[in-house]
């Protein structure tokens, strides 16, 4: 049966939907898509609910202007809640069991899998993921399939990714309000490397940087494993703020001016004029100009020292020397001019732009890799979830 699934992601910058059809294998069609630039969000927590449901009403509508002009009749699935911000944090836990009669049957392992579900959480935390990793019989660890082994005890390595509670509750609550349903919430950065990454990279240890508007999330991979994940309270209104401190111009103004002058790296561009306009922000306010290198030295500081956090990160868990298939950068902020070429500088890795490999549909989007994180969302429910009848629908009144 055909599987029809949504994910929605309300985030610092903007709030973004899209709804994709399950492929054989794991490959996913996104069907439609659209985005609206939020307002009352910051660093991803929703500061205004009525704000962020009207934010979730535009998306829909948007939606639904989409499916009309293309005159399909969607059967729609559940919508996945693609997550991010600070308040999301990752934790190592062990799952243990004893193992009968000396050598490890499937009964074990899914003994020590239960066991390494029962990690404690404050009950202001919510697990959004527990990531398996490897498995440890008795002294020897690194094993990935244990069955049929001799041993005693057997344990499971696991990542367990949790968030505030009341964080996904407000966004819970802004979508219900505009009469859309949501199943189960995801982490942004994890969804971004399912959509950017292949097995032969996670084998081979990649990095995803998933850059937003008031974060950034990251998520590590070796051995096949996903071995860190969190968030860096560092995103793109940060860097629009710095430019609209340094030059005097309203957020607005300094956001057109990071998407469409400002470079990463300070006089990459040889040729550019030394000075930007500034167009007023009213018919009735004059233009100005900005130097173009002052602009670029702003952007380049806070961006050098987002990567430096990065670094740090990983040289303290001893990651640097293993992320051998390198770094692939997802997100709004993957669009940034030149942030690829001084994140190559900065970690001394190959980096790429994370965009979604298996998805089809974002051909017409400027920036699929900003996509990935929604377009992770869509694989994941492609390969766990089944559309079943009985389940519902996603929009209430907008598809029949």
């Amino acid at each position: 049966m055909t599987n029809i699934h949504a994910a929605l992601e309300i985030g610092t910058s903007r709030t973004v939907l899209a709804v994709g059809e399950g492929r054989p294998g794991e490959r996913v069609k996104v069907t439609c898509h659209a985005e609206i630039p939020s307002t009352k969000i910051r660093k991803s927590q929703i500061l205004d609910m009525k704000q962020a449901t009207r934010s979730v009403q535009s998306v829909l509508r948007e939606i639904e202007k989409q499916k009309d002009e293309a005159g399909n009749s969607l059967g729609i699935g559940n919508a996945f809640l693609v997550v991010s911000g600070q308040h999301i944090k990752a934790d190592p836990f062990q799952g243990i069991a004893l193992v009968e009669g000396g050598k490890v049957s499937q009964a074990d392992m899914d003994a020590a899998a239960s066991s390494s579900q029962r990690m404690p959480l404050p009950k202001d935390r919510e697990l959004l993921d527990a990531v398996s990793q490897a498995y440890t019989l008795d002294s020897l660890g690194g094993i990935s399939s244990p069955k049929g082994m001799s041993g005693h005890t057997l344990k499971l390595d696991t990542l367990q990714i949790h968030a505030d509670a009341n964080r996904i509750n407000d966004a819970r609550t802004a979508a219900e309000d505009a009469h859309l349903e949501l199943r189960d919430p995801l982490f942004a950065a994890t969804c971004a490397a399912d959509a950017a990454l292949d097995d032969r990279e996670r084998r081979d240890g990649a990095l995803v940087l998933d850059l937003g508007g008031g974060s950034t999330g990251y998520a590590a991979y070796c051995d096949g494993y996903l071995v860190a994940a969190g968030v860096v309270g560092v995103g793109g209104d940060h860097v629009s703020n710095d430019i609209a401190c340094a030059f005097q111009t309203t957020h607005a103004q300094a956001e057109g001016l990071k998407m469409r002058e400002a470079c990463a790296i300070v006089g990459l561009d040889k040729e550019a004029a030394a000075r930007v306009t500034v167009p007023g922000f009213s018919p009735l306010m004059e233009a100005k100009t900005v130097s173009r290198r002052a602009l670029d030295t702003v952007v380049n500081l806070r961006l050098k020292e987002l990567l430096s956090v990065i670094r740090e990160i990983l040289e303290s868990r001893d990651l640097l020397h293993h992320i051998h298939a390198g770094v692939a950068l997802t997100g709004g902020g993957a669009a940034m001019k030149g942030l690829d070429e001084l994140a190559q500088r900065e970690l001394g890795l190959p980096v790429r732009i994370g965009t979604p490999a298996n998805v089809d549909g974002l051909e017409d989007a400027a920036n699929p890799a900003s996509y990935a994180a929604v377009a992770g969302a869509l694989m994941y429910a492609h390969r766990n979830y089944e559309r079943k009848p009985g389940l519902g629908s996603l929009f209430r009144g907008l598809f029949r």
